[in-house]
């Protein structure tokens, strides 16, 4: 049976939980299995933390790793997705990682792929879902003692553009955290419905009180008209979290943040490096998170 990650909502509780257990083990020093085939990463948008973290994710449990440019293939000719993978999988790659500006890209080529034996990773498509980094973010808060049950979490900016918004807030739901909350500008929030099982809130400063972990989330410039891209200062003073804003928080809260980080936007300069920012846990734990998941979807069958 071919395996693939399309988003949360496609995981079953148990796989969910081998995912985060597996990848709790190997951040902790546990060895990682080797597995026989190939995976292509075929990215349509820029990344550094996705993309490198998979390689090297594929190349630790000794995967041949084949790295695809867009402007480089095939799909820049006018070939549809569903017809260049297909095309990879005549040649013998068994996995295919894709990032993909449009939303439902990787939901769509798995249906279109029908019985070709591909499996498929979303790791990211437009705004709808970027479940490998919503699974390492649980990952990350279970390295630090914070288990996902009673959890209270804020997600902070821009939120209606926000992929990795949508996948936390269907992970952690699921994980049964006690309280999710989004905040952000009004031009930067969902309609209202939209997302279910989070609690919109106004204000920062409202969002934040009594949380366990805040999510950072960086304005999806790339998603927006230029016109409409507040000021970075201003945007700060409104809706960054500050050093001020931290100190309000329970001592044991964290930040986390999916990167790129904008310093003195979405956050604070000093807080990026501060130790209640798990970023660099978050890079470093994702790189066990996708071997994890390499392990998972090699084993199919």
């Amino acid at each position: 049976m071919t395996r693939h990650l399309l988003d949360i909502e496609s995981l079953a509780s148990d796989q969910i939980e081998t995912l985060l257990g597996r990848a709790h083990e190997l951040a902790g020093g546990a060895p990682c299995g080797k597995r026989a085939g190939s995976v292509a990463n075929l990215f349509f948008e820029p990344s550094t933390r996705t993309r490198v973290s998979f390689q090297m994710a594929a190349r630790r449990v000794g995967l041949d790793v084949i790295n695809i440019e867009h402007q480089a293939s095939s799909a820049s000719k006018g070939e549809s997705l569903t017809d260049t993978a297909s095309t990879l999988a005549a040649m013998g790659i068994t996995a295919l990682v894709l990032r993909h500006p449009d939303d439902g890209a990787a939901s769509g080529l798995a249906a279109g792929l029908g019985a070709v034996d591909l499996s498929l990773v979303n790791a990211g498509d437009g705004q709808h879902a970027h479940p490998s980094q919503a699974l390492l973010d649980a990952a990350t808060l279970k390295s630090a003692g914070l288990e996902g049950r009673g959890l209270r979490l804020a997600l902070i900016g821009d939120i209606r553009h926000s992929r990795v918004a949508r996948s936390d807030i269907a992970l952690f739901a699921r994980l049964g955290a006690a309280e999710i909350r989004i905040a952000g500008p009004p031009e930067f929030m969902p309609e209202a419905g939209e997302i279910p099982g989070a609690t919109r809130m106004d204000n920062i400063d409202a969002a934040i009180e009594g949380v366990d972990v805040v999510v950072c989330l960086r304005i999806q410039r790339e998603r927006i008209a230029a016109t409409g891209y507040p000021d970075g200062a201003a945007f700060h003073r409104r809706w960054g979290m500050t050093a001020r804003r931290l100190k309000t928080m329970p001592e044991h809260a964290c930040i986390l943040h999916p990167g790129p980080v904008n310093r003195d936007v979405e956050l604070a300069a000093e807080l990026v490096d501060s130790p209640r920012a798990l970023i660099l846990e978050q890079v470093r734990v994702g790189v066990h998170l996708r071997t994890a998941l390499f392990e998972w979807l090699f084993d199919a069958g």
